[in-house]
Protein backbone atom coordinates (compact mmCIF):
# COMPACT_ATOMS: atom_id res chain seq x y z
CA UNK A 1 0.00 0.00 0.00
CA UNK A 2 1.10 3.77 -0.65
CA UNK A 3 1.79 6.09 2.30
CA UNK A 4 0.15 9.17 2.75
CA UNK A 5 0.84 12.20 4.99
CA UNK A 6 -1.06 14.06 7.16
CA UNK A 7 -1.45 16.48 9.43
CA UNK A 8 -3.15 15.87 12.32
CA UNK A 9 -4.97 16.54 15.56
CA UNK A 10 -5.21 14.16 18.57
CA UNK A 11 -7.86 14.27 21.65
CA UNK A 12 -5.71 16.85 23.58
CA UNK A 13 -5.38 19.21 20.36
CA UNK A 14 -2.24 18.49 19.75
CA UNK A 15 -0.85 18.98 16.23
CA UNK A 16 1.74 16.62 14.67
CA UNK A 17 2.25 15.18 11.08
CA UNK A 18 1.98 11.12 10.85
CA UNK A 19 2.45 8.51 7.70
CA UNK A 20 0.05 6.33 7.58
CA UNK A 21 -0.89 3.08 4.50
CA UNK A 22 -4.10 2.79 2.75
CA UNK A 23 -5.49 2.12 -0.40
CA UNK A 24 -6.00 5.64 -1.69
CA UNK A 25 -6.36 8.99 0.47
CA UNK A 26 -10.13 8.76 1.54
CA UNK A 27 -9.25 5.14 2.98
CA UNK A 28 -6.23 6.57 4.74
CA UNK A 29 -8.15 9.21 6.27
CA UNK A 30 -10.68 6.82 7.75
CA UNK A 31 -7.74 4.80 9.56
CA UNK A 32 -6.50 7.72 11.01
CA UNK A 33 -9.78 8.36 12.46
CA UNK A 34 -10.41 4.87 13.80
CA UNK A 35 -7.12 5.68 15.30
CA UNK A 36 -8.69 8.75 17.47
CA UNK A 37 -7.19 11.44 15.78
CA UNK A 38 -8.40 13.97 13.54
CA UNK A 39 -6.91 15.22 10.10
CA UNK A 40 -6.82 18.13 9.41
CA UNK A 41 -4.43 18.62 6.16
CA UNK A 42 -3.18 16.33 3.58
CA UNK A 43 0.41 16.93 3.02
CA UNK A 44 0.96 14.33 -0.28
CA UNK A 45 2.47 10.95 -0.46
CA UNK A 46 5.14 9.35 2.08
CA UNK A 47 8.82 10.62 0.54
CA UNK A 48 10.86 8.47 -1.56
CA UNK A 49 12.92 7.16 1.45
CA UNK A 50 10.19 6.42 3.43
CA UNK A 51 8.44 4.68 0.76
CA UNK A 52 11.81 2.27 0.56
CA UNK A 53 12.26 1.41 4.35
CA UNK A 54 8.44 1.09 4.52
CA UNK A 55 5.55 2.44 6.97
CA UNK A 56 7.77 0.19 9.60
CA UNK A 57 11.34 0.86 8.81
CA UNK A 58 12.15 -2.42 7.41
CA UNK A 59 10.13 -5.63 7.04
CA UNK A 60 9.12 -7.56 10.65
CA UNK A 61 9.48 -11.55 11.15
CA UNK A 62 6.15 -12.34 12.21
CA UNK A 63 7.63 -15.50 13.67
CA UNK A 64 10.35 -13.50 15.85
CA UNK A 65 7.99 -10.89 17.25
CA UNK A 66 5.20 -13.39 18.16
CA UNK A 67 8.50 -15.80 19.69
CA UNK A 68 9.76 -12.82 21.69
CA UNK A 69 5.51 -11.13 22.85
CA UNK A 70 5.00 -14.92 23.80
CA UNK A 71 6.57 -15.37 27.07
CA UNK A 72 6.16 -12.26 28.52
CA UNK A 73 2.18 -12.61 28.24
CA UNK A 74 2.89 -16.53 29.99
CA UNK A 75 4.90 -14.70 32.34
CA UNK A 76 1.83 -12.11 33.24
CA UNK A 77 3.45 -9.13 32.14
CA UNK A 78 0.44 -7.10 31.18
CA UNK A 79 0.25 -6.34 27.04
CA UNK A 80 0.99 -2.43 27.31
CA UNK A 81 4.05 -3.54 29.32
CA UNK A 82 4.99 -6.51 27.24
CA UNK A 83 5.06 -4.24 23.85
CA UNK A 84 7.43 -1.53 25.42
CA UNK A 85 9.69 -4.40 26.81
CA UNK A 86 10.18 -5.69 22.91
CA UNK A 87 10.66 -2.31 21.95
CA UNK A 88 13.48 -1.40 24.49
CA UNK A 89 16.35 -0.50 22.63
CA UNK A 90 15.12 -1.52 18.92
CA UNK A 91 13.44 2.10 18.38
CA UNK A 92 15.17 1.96 14.61
CA UNK A 93 14.25 -1.48 13.99
CA UNK A 94 11.16 -3.15 12.61
CA UNK A 95 10.57 -4.98 15.27
CA UNK A 96 10.94 -1.74 17.80
CA UNK A 97 8.58 0.07 15.63
CA UNK A 98 5.74 -1.89 15.31
CA UNK A 99 5.96 -2.83 18.80
CA UNK A 100 5.82 1.33 19.81
CA UNK A 101 2.60 1.71 16.94
CA UNK A 102 0.66 -1.40 18.50
CA UNK A 103 1.79 0.41 22.22
CA UNK A 104 0.36 3.48 21.13
CA UNK A 105 -2.94 2.11 19.59
CA UNK A 106 -3.83 0.08 23.30
CA UNK A 107 -3.09 3.60 24.48
CA UNK A 108 -5.90 5.31 22.40
CA UNK A 109 -8.70 2.43 23.87
CA UNK A 110 -7.94 0.21 20.79
CA UNK A 111 -7.62 -3.24 20.72
CA UNK A 112 -5.15 -5.26 19.68
CA UNK A 113 -6.68 -7.55 17.26
CA UNK A 114 -7.63 -4.12 15.22
CA UNK A 115 -4.26 -3.01 15.67
CA UNK A 116 -2.82 -5.99 13.35
CA UNK A 117 -5.64 -6.29 11.18
CA UNK A 118 -4.82 -2.71 9.82
CA UNK A 119 -1.47 -4.46 9.18
CA UNK A 120 -2.69 -6.79 7.06
CA UNK A 121 1.09 -6.54 5.03
CA UNK A 122 3.13 -7.51 8.10
CA UNK A 123 1.14 -9.91 9.91
CA UNK A 124 -0.79 -13.33 8.20
CA UNK A 125 -4.37 -13.22 7.78
CA UNK A 126 -5.08 -15.51 10.27
CA UNK A 127 -3.16 -13.35 12.68
CA UNK A 128 -5.78 -10.79 13.66
CA UNK A 129 -8.58 -13.83 13.98
CA UNK A 130 -6.26 -15.71 16.31
CA UNK A 131 -5.46 -12.50 18.55
CA UNK A 132 -9.38 -11.58 18.57
CA UNK A 133 -10.58 -14.47 19.97
CA UNK A 134 -8.11 -14.83 22.75
CA UNK A 135 -9.47 -11.00 23.61
CA UNK A 136 -12.84 -12.41 23.87
CA UNK A 137 -12.05 -15.60 25.55
CA UNK A 138 -9.40 -13.68 27.71
CA UNK A 139 -7.47 -16.30 27.30
CA UNK A 140 -4.75 -14.38 25.05
CA UNK A 141 -1.12 -15.96 26.37
CA UNK A 142 -2.65 -19.17 25.43
CA UNK A 143 -3.66 -18.54 22.25
CA UNK A 144 -0.75 -16.96 21.10
CA UNK A 145 1.15 -19.55 22.13
CA UNK A 146 -0.93 -21.92 20.13
CA UNK A 147 -0.35 -19.28 17.56
CA UNK A 148 3.64 -19.28 18.17
CA UNK A 149 3.70 -22.92 17.57
CA UNK A 150 1.88 -22.70 14.17
CA UNK A 151 4.38 -19.91 13.00
CA UNK A 152 7.36 -21.85 13.94
CA UNK A 153 6.31 -25.20 12.35
CA UNK A 154 5.88 -22.95 9.04
CA UNK A 155 9.35 -21.57 9.86
CA UNK A 156 10.75 -25.01 10.53
CA UNK A 157 9.02 -26.44 7.41
CA UNK A 158 10.04 -23.70 4.95
CA UNK A 159 13.57 -23.94 6.16
CA UNK A 160 13.66 -27.32 5.65
CA UNK A 161 12.62 -27.46 2.26
CA UNK A 162 14.92 -24.41 1.52
CA UNK A 163 18.07 -26.35 2.97
CA UNK A 164 17.01 -29.70 1.33
CA UNK A 165 17.23 -27.74 -1.89
CA UNK A 166 20.60 -26.10 -1.73
CA UNK A 167 22.86 -28.78 -3.19
CA UNK A 168 20.58 -30.03 -5.86
CA UNK A 169 20.61 -26.72 -7.61
CA UNK A 170 24.49 -26.06 -6.77
CA UNK A 171 25.05 -29.29 -8.82
CA UNK A 172 22.78 -28.17 -11.87
CA UNK A 173 24.20 -24.44 -11.49
CA UNK A 174 27.90 -25.92 -11.44
CA UNK A 175 27.22 -27.92 -14.30
CA UNK A 176 25.38 -25.67 -16.47
CA UNK A 177 28.53 -23.49 -15.98
CA UNK A 178 30.89 -26.34 -16.84
CA UNK A 179 28.98 -27.26 -20.08
CA UNK A 180 29.08 -23.40 -21.38
CA UNK A 181 33.19 -23.26 -20.77
CA UNK A 182 32.89 -26.13 -22.85
CA UNK A 183 30.87 -25.28 -25.76
CA UNK A 184 32.15 -21.75 -25.45
CA UNK A 185 35.99 -22.00 -25.30
CA UNK A 186 37.21 -25.37 -25.58
CA UNK A 187 35.31 -26.53 -28.30
CA UNK A 188 35.99 -23.77 -30.42
CA UNK A 189 39.68 -23.74 -29.96
CA UNK A 190 39.81 -27.84 -31.14
CA UNK A 191 37.82 -26.97 -34.09
CA UNK A 192 39.93 -24.28 -35.51
CA UNK A 193 43.26 -26.63 -34.81
CA UNK A 194 41.85 -28.99 -36.43
CA UNK A 195 39.98 -26.82 -39.40
CA UNK A 196 44.11 -25.60 -39.35
CA UNK A 197 45.19 -28.75 -39.83
CA UNK A 198 43.21 -29.35 -43.16
CA UNK A 199 41.30 -32.04 -41.43
CA UNK A 200 37.46 -32.14 -41.88
CA UNK A 201 35.07 -34.32 -39.00
CA UNK A 202 31.34 -34.19 -39.31
CA UNK A 203 31.76 -34.25 -35.60
CA UNK A 204 33.35 -31.39 -35.42
CA UNK A 205 30.75 -29.95 -37.32
CA UNK A 206 28.49 -30.75 -35.22
CA UNK A 207 30.00 -29.07 -32.50
CA UNK A 208 31.28 -26.00 -33.53
CA UNK A 209 27.24 -25.80 -35.18
CA UNK A 210 26.10 -25.69 -31.14
CA UNK A 211 28.85 -23.62 -30.63
CA UNK A 212 28.46 -21.04 -32.87
CA UNK A 213 24.99 -21.38 -32.34
CA UNK A 214 25.55 -20.15 -28.34
CA UNK A 215 27.80 -17.43 -29.14
CA UNK A 216 25.43 -16.10 -32.08
CA UNK A 217 22.14 -16.37 -30.24
CA UNK A 218 22.69 -15.99 -26.72
CA UNK A 219 20.62 -13.52 -26.78
CA UNK A 220 17.81 -15.98 -27.04
CA UNK A 221 18.68 -16.85 -23.73
CA UNK A 222 17.49 -13.53 -22.02
CA UNK A 223 14.83 -13.46 -23.58
CA UNK A 224 13.81 -16.97 -22.32
CA UNK A 225 14.71 -15.93 -18.90
CA UNK A 226 12.56 -12.75 -19.29
CA UNK A 227 9.34 -14.88 -20.63
CA UNK A 228 9.79 -16.78 -17.43
CA UNK A 229 10.14 -13.92 -14.83
CA UNK A 230 6.89 -12.94 -16.80
CA UNK A 231 4.96 -16.28 -16.28
CA UNK A 232 6.11 -16.79 -12.42
CA UNK A 233 4.99 -12.58 -12.00
CA UNK A 234 1.75 -13.41 -13.48
CA UNK A 235 1.10 -17.06 -11.79
CA UNK A 236 2.08 -15.26 -7.99
CA UNK A 237 -0.80 -12.89 -8.89
CA UNK A 238 -4.21 -14.31 -7.25
CA UNK A 239 -6.30 -12.36 -9.98
CA UNK A 240 -3.58 -13.01 -12.88
CA UNK A 241 -4.35 -14.32 -16.18
CA UNK A 242 -2.39 -17.43 -16.12
CA UNK A 243 -2.91 -18.20 -11.95
CA UNK A 244 -6.29 -20.03 -12.25
CA UNK A 245 -5.33 -22.63 -15.64
CA UNK A 246 -1.80 -22.74 -13.66
CA UNK A 247 -3.21 -23.89 -10.21
CA UNK A 248 -5.46 -26.79 -12.25
CA UNK A 249 -2.57 -27.79 -14.21
CA UNK A 250 -0.36 -28.67 -11.18
CA UNK A 251 -3.16 -31.20 -9.66
CA UNK A 252 -2.84 -32.92 -12.98
CA UNK A 253 0.13 -33.68 -12.62
CA UNK A 254 2.09 -36.68 -11.13
CA UNK A 255 3.60 -35.92 -7.55
CA UNK A 256 3.44 -32.73 -8.07
CA UNK A 257 -0.22 -32.55 -7.21
CA UNK A 258 0.97 -34.23 -3.82
CA UNK A 259 2.98 -31.34 -3.29
CA UNK A 260 0.76 -28.91 -3.61
CA UNK A 261 -2.57 -31.17 -1.80
CA UNK A 262 -0.26 -31.90 1.04
CA UNK A 263 0.86 -28.17 1.68
CA UNK A 264 -2.38 -26.62 1.02
CA UNK A 265 -4.53 -29.22 3.07
CA UNK A 266 -1.97 -29.21 6.07
CA UNK A 267 -2.40 -25.46 5.82
CA UNK A 268 -5.96 -25.45 6.15
CA UNK A 269 -6.25 -28.24 9.00
CA UNK A 270 -3.87 -25.98 11.01
CA UNK A 271 -5.56 -23.02 10.83
CA UNK A 272 -8.37 -24.37 11.41
CA UNK A 273 -7.44 -26.15 14.55
CA UNK A 274 -6.02 -23.18 15.80
CA UNK A 275 -8.85 -20.97 15.36
CA UNK A 276 -11.88 -23.85 16.80
CA UNK A 277 -9.12 -24.50 19.89
CA UNK A 278 -8.76 -20.52 20.29
CA UNK A 279 -13.19 -20.12 20.57
CA UNK A 280 -13.69 -18.71 16.85
CA UNK A 281 -16.98 -19.59 15.57
CA UNK A 282 -17.18 -22.53 13.07
CA UNK A 283 -18.22 -20.07 10.04
CA UNK A 284 -15.43 -18.06 10.87
CA UNK A 285 -13.23 -20.46 11.13
CA UNK A 286 -14.05 -21.98 7.86
CA UNK A 287 -13.94 -18.76 6.28
CA UNK A 288 -10.71 -17.73 7.70
CA UNK A 289 -9.48 -21.08 7.16
CA UNK A 290 -10.20 -21.27 3.46
CA UNK A 291 -8.28 -18.04 2.74
CA UNK A 292 -4.88 -19.52 3.96
CA UNK A 293 -4.79 -21.78 0.80
CA UNK A 294 -2.82 -20.61 -1.88
CA UNK A 295 -4.16 -23.09 -4.86
CA UNK A 296 -7.66 -21.45 -6.56
CA UNK A 297 -8.37 -24.68 -7.43
CA UNK A 298 -8.69 -26.11 -4.39
CA UNK A 299 -10.26 -23.21 -2.13
CA UNK A 300 -13.43 -23.13 -4.75
CA UNK A 301 -14.00 -26.52 -3.95
CA UNK A 302 -14.77 -25.44 -0.55
CA UNK A 303 -16.24 -22.28 -1.16
CA UNK A 304 -19.72 -24.05 0.03
CA UNK A 305 -18.45 -25.53 2.98
CA UNK A 306 -20.14 -22.41 4.92
CA UNK A 307 -23.37 -22.74 3.26
CA UNK A 308 -23.53 -26.61 3.95
CA UNK A 309 -22.62 -25.95 7.98
CA UNK A 310 -25.43 -23.21 7.88
CA UNK A 311 -27.68 -26.32 7.21
CA UNK A 312 -26.80 -28.00 9.78
CA UNK A 313 -24.58 -30.80 7.81
CA UNK A 314 -21.26 -31.56 9.85
CA UNK A 315 -18.07 -30.84 9.20
CA UNK A 316 -16.99 -34.08 7.70
CA UNK A 317 -20.36 -33.89 5.08
CA UNK A 318 -19.26 -30.51 3.98
CA UNK A 319 -15.64 -31.14 3.75
CA UNK A 320 -16.63 -33.94 1.29
CA UNK A 321 -18.17 -32.00 -1.20
CA UNK A 322 -14.47 -31.26 -3.01
CA UNK A 323 -12.97 -33.66 -4.72
CA UNK A 324 -9.54 -32.88 -3.35
CA UNK A 325 -10.30 -33.76 0.03
CA UNK A 326 -8.94 -37.43 0.62
CA UNK A 327 -10.55 -40.03 2.02
CA UNK A 328 -8.40 -40.01 5.35
CA UNK A 329 -9.00 -36.88 6.21
CA UNK A 330 -12.49 -37.11 6.05
CA UNK A 331 -12.46 -40.50 8.44
CA UNK A 332 -10.25 -38.76 10.92
CA UNK A 333 -12.72 -35.67 11.09
CA UNK A 334 -15.59 -37.97 11.05
CA UNK A 335 -13.98 -39.93 14.00
CA UNK A 336 -13.01 -36.36 15.88
CA UNK A 337 -16.62 -35.34 15.30
CA UNK A 338 -18.20 -38.53 17.27
CA UNK A 339 -15.67 -38.01 20.25
CA UNK A 340 -16.10 -34.10 20.60
CA UNK A 341 -12.42 -33.77 19.31
CA UNK A 342 -11.82 -32.29 16.21
CA UNK A 343 -9.22 -29.89 16.94
CA UNK A 344 -7.38 -32.54 18.02
CA UNK A 345 -8.33 -34.46 14.44
CA UNK A 346 -7.38 -31.63 12.71
CA UNK A 347 -4.20 -31.17 14.69
CA UNK A 348 -2.75 -34.83 13.79
CA UNK A 349 -4.02 -34.56 10.52
CA UNK A 350 -2.15 -31.38 9.88
CA UNK A 351 1.08 -33.23 10.96
CA UNK A 352 0.37 -35.77 9.30
CA UNK A 353 0.26 -33.74 5.96
CA UNK A 354 3.45 -31.89 7.03
CA UNK A 355 5.55 -35.52 7.61
CA UNK A 356 3.89 -36.83 4.09
CA UNK A 357 5.37 -33.52 2.30
CA UNK A 358 9.38 -33.66 3.80
CA UNK A 359 9.28 -37.18 2.87
CA UNK A 360 8.25 -36.38 -0.55
CA UNK A 361 10.37 -33.75 -0.69
CA UNK A 362 13.09 -35.82 0.36
CA UNK A 363 12.71 -38.66 -2.06
CA UNK A 364 12.03 -36.01 -5.06
CA UNK A 365 15.43 -34.34 -4.19
CA UNK A 366 17.00 -38.00 -4.03
CA UNK A 367 16.13 -38.54 -7.13
CA UNK A 368 16.73 -35.48 -8.65
CA UNK A 369 20.71 -35.01 -7.70
CA UNK A 370 20.97 -38.36 -9.73
CA UNK A 371 19.17 -37.19 -12.48
CA UNK A 372 20.84 -34.04 -12.75
CA UNK A 373 24.59 -35.57 -12.45
CA UNK A 374 23.33 -38.14 -15.21
CA UNK A 375 22.27 -35.65 -17.64
CA UNK A 376 25.47 -33.71 -16.96
CA UNK A 377 27.47 -36.36 -17.45
CA UNK A 378 25.54 -37.51 -20.78
CA UNK A 379 26.41 -34.02 -22.09
CA UNK A 380 30.01 -33.93 -21.39
CA UNK A 381 30.05 -38.14 -22.57
CA UNK A 382 28.60 -36.79 -26.03
CA UNK A 383 31.07 -33.87 -26.21
CA UNK A 384 33.80 -35.81 -25.53
CA UNK A 385 33.14 -38.70 -28.04
CA UNK A 386 32.49 -36.54 -30.73
CA UNK A 387 35.93 -35.01 -30.13
CA UNK A 388 37.82 -38.55 -30.17
CA UNK A 389 35.83 -39.21 -33.22
CA UNK A 390 37.41 -35.90 -35.12
CA UNK A 391 40.70 -37.03 -33.15
CA UNK A 392 39.96 -40.68 -34.82
CA UNK A 393 38.94 -38.73 -38.04
CA UNK A 394 42.17 -37.01 -37.93
CA UNK A 395 44.83 -39.71 -37.39
CA UNK A 396 42.77 -41.79 -40.71
CA UNK A 397 43.60 -38.62 -42.47
CA UNK A 398 47.00 -38.78 -41.66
Amino acid sequence: MPLFKYKVSDKSGKISEMLIEGDSQAEAARRLQRRGVMPLEFLGEGTASAKGKGFFGGKLDVVEFTDRLVPLLEANIPLERALSIMGEGQEETAMGKVAGELRRGLHEGRKLSDLIRERGREFPQLYASVVEAGEEAGALPQVMGELRKFLLDSQELTAFIISSSVYPAFIAFAGIIMLCIVLGVIVPRFAKALAGAGINSTSVDILLGISNFFHDYWWTLLIVVGVLVWLVTQIRKENGPLRRGWDHLVLQLPLVNKLVSYTNLGRLCRTMAILMRSGVHLLNTVSIANRVIQNLEIRDSLEEISGELRQGQKISTALAKSKYIPPMMLRMVSVGEETGAVEAMLERVADRYDSDLKKLVRRLLSLFEPTVIVCLGLGVAGIVLMMFLAIMDMQSTL
